[in-house]
């Protein structure tokens, strides 16, 4: 009986110490979320997003133009899938709670995904180039 309780108590052990060094490696933020700061043009028109103070809890100072500012009501800079991940939502004139999920691929330099546009509840594909400094 006294081993089976040994047993029982090590297995447990190993659990909780494989779940703690999970959370640990999880909560560790691999990526380096600075790379998207800068000024982006989308492909298909006059529209940009200046991207500064990227910290890598999440937040950033997203600003929007088409071509004259658009207010920015969130943003915020994750991971999905092995990839940065910006998400910005627009709340103006034209613009009620537009979103745009974007990641960035770092092969290209360019962030691309989806623009969804709530006045007309569609969405579309959308790439953003980084504008020459």
């Amino acid at each position: 009986m006294k081993q089976k309780k040994t047993t029982v108590l090590a297995a447990a052990a190993f659990c909780l110490t494989v779940w703690y060094l999970a959370g640990t490696a999880a909560s560790a933020n691999p990526f380096n979320f600075s790379v998207i700061a800068g000024q982006w043009a989308r492909i298909d028109g006059s529209y940009t997003l200046a991207v500064k103070n990227v910290t890598s809890d999440g937040t950033a100072d997203v600003s929007y133009f088409n071509p004259g500012k658009i207010h920015v009501a969130e943003s915020l800079v994750s991971t999905q899938e092995g990839r940065i991940r910006l998400f910005v939502t627009l709340r103006d004139k034209g613009y009620p709670g537009c979103t745009y999920t974007l990641f960035y691929y770092p092969e290209q330099d360019v962030l691309a995904g989806e623009y969804f546009q709530a006045a007309v509840s569609r969405t579309y594909e959308v790439i953003f180039v980084r504008k020459e400094k």
